[in-house]
């Protein structure tokens, strides 16, 4: 299975450190607060959900320019945060201020 990209947008409600990894790429981790209503089976639903979120490289050095509450649209992929910790972090591909 390939399948694994996810677009969502929110606020960042939480803005960690910039670091660099030992190969020396820059890393930030931050998280996104969802908010929306949604139909499911033709009810509509109240959504509001925390991401855990990560850029690395090029990304990650933009990310650290933002500001807490800044709102922005995601595009990346889901994965497990270490071989040890079986929670998702959403790494993205793409982001912009909205």
């Amino acid at each position: 299975m390939y399948c694994n990209q996810t677009i969502i947008c929110g606020k960042i409600i939480k803005l960690g450190v910039l670091r660099y990894t030992p190969a020396g790429i820059a890393i930030i981790e931050f998280t996104v607060k969802h908010v929306s209503q949604q139909i499911e089976a033709g009810v509509a639903r109240q959504i509001m959900c925390e991401i855990l979120t990560v850029a690395l490289g090029q990304l990650a050095l933009i990310v650290a320019g933002f500001e807490i509450n800044s709102t922005v649209k995601l595009v990346g992929f889901i994965n497990r945060k270490s071989h040890l910790n079986q929670q998702l972090v959403l790494h993205i591909d793409h982001i912009e201020l909205i």
